[in-house]
């Protein structure tokens, strides 16, 4: 039966694999000690895809690293996948399939995909064929998520160094415009991924409200990306996402307690689909600080599912 809980299990991303799976084994049961329901495993770290196609023996070894524990998993896709590279497209769409694959074979039910971006001056002519086309592109692959017992979950991005230098530009630095390309798509195969560190970000380069942009995405979201960032862009003497976290600027993954970002308020207006898994991503030089995050997640997710339930 459907989980009725808005928020239905917490996790975290794995860490610096670089396809070890001693580590991935290492990281899953250290989650599991913290109390974890949910992993989600980043595709390109783990070494089990090559010239888009699955290697079969390491594909089925991870399977059985999964099978063997009880955590929910979540694949995320490549982040390069673009799905408004409409020259490169075919690249793009043997990239998402296969990380369809790869989620079905190893019992993820969520692929997360970034949403699409391109170079500003193009969005200014172009946006509308460009929303248009991403959903064509988002259409079709869902349709693969449905037959294969997947959703795809499309994630509004962050304003990464190529956007702070104009080179790239996204809708979905919004997550309200996220929101609005999802309900024009409304396809079973495909839900929305909210990352708030991201969402909080893309408000301070834009000057919007953070909260607004969460209560607008919320009732479209089935899953979650959640560590703390300022909400102040990087800059280009610092480049290294430790210095970020230090200078706190840019994408900081900070861990949740920072002081970052209010996570009462944002948890007060998720009303989230309900059965949403909610991941903690955290990097390397914050991982020492996953079990309190893990916690302060843990009281973030029992604060959205208790409003829903007194609503």
């Amino acid at each position: 039966m459907p989980n009725p809980l808005r928020i239905a299990g917490i996790g975290a991303n794995l860490g610096g694999i670089r396809g070890d799976f001693d580590a991935v084994r290492i990281q899953m049961n250290a989650l599991i000690a913290l109390g974890a329901e949910v992993v989600e495993c980043y595709a390109s770290d783990l070494g089990v895809v090559a010239d888009a196609r699955l290697i079969p023996g390491r594909v089925a070894e991870l399977r059985e690293i999964c099978a063997e524990r009880p955590l929910a998993v979540t694949l995320h896709a490549p982040i390069p996948i673009d799905f408004m590279d409409r020259e490169n497209i075919d690249l793009h769409r043997r990239a998402a399939r296969v990380s369809v694959e790869l989620a079905a074979e190893i019992g993820a039910g969520i692929v997360v995909i970034h949403a699409g971006r391109t170079h500003p001056d193009i969005w200014a002519r172009e946006a509308d064929g460009l929303l248009a086309f991403e959903r064509d592109e988002l259409s079709a692959i869902g349709d693969f998520a449905v037959e294969t017992g997947v959703r795809v979950a499309l994630e509004n991005i962050s304003p990464n160094p190529a956007v702070i230098a104009g080179r790239l530009t996204s809708y979905s630095l919004d997550p309200a415009a996220l929101a609005r390309q999802l309900a024009l798509l409304d396809h079973p195969g495909v839900t929305g991924c909210l990352d708030y560190s991201h969402a909080n970000q893309g408000a301070g380069l834009l000057g919007l409200d953070p909260i607004a942009g969460a209560r607008a995405m919320a009732p479209l979201t089935g899953h979650i990306h959640i560590s703390e960032a300022s909400g102040r862009p990087s800059i280009p003497s610092v480049a290294a996402q430790h210095d970020w976290l230090y200078f706190g600027i840019g994408d900081m993954h900070a861990p949740l307690g920072s002081g970052c970002m209010d996570l009462d308020a944002l948890a007060d207006v998720s009303q989230v689909l309900p059965g949403t898994f909610a991941i903690l991503e955290l990097q390397g030089h914050a991982r020492a600080m996953l079990g309190d995050s893990l916690d302060r997640l843990r009281a973030f997710a029992g604060r959205v599912n208790a409003l829903a339930e007194a609503a």
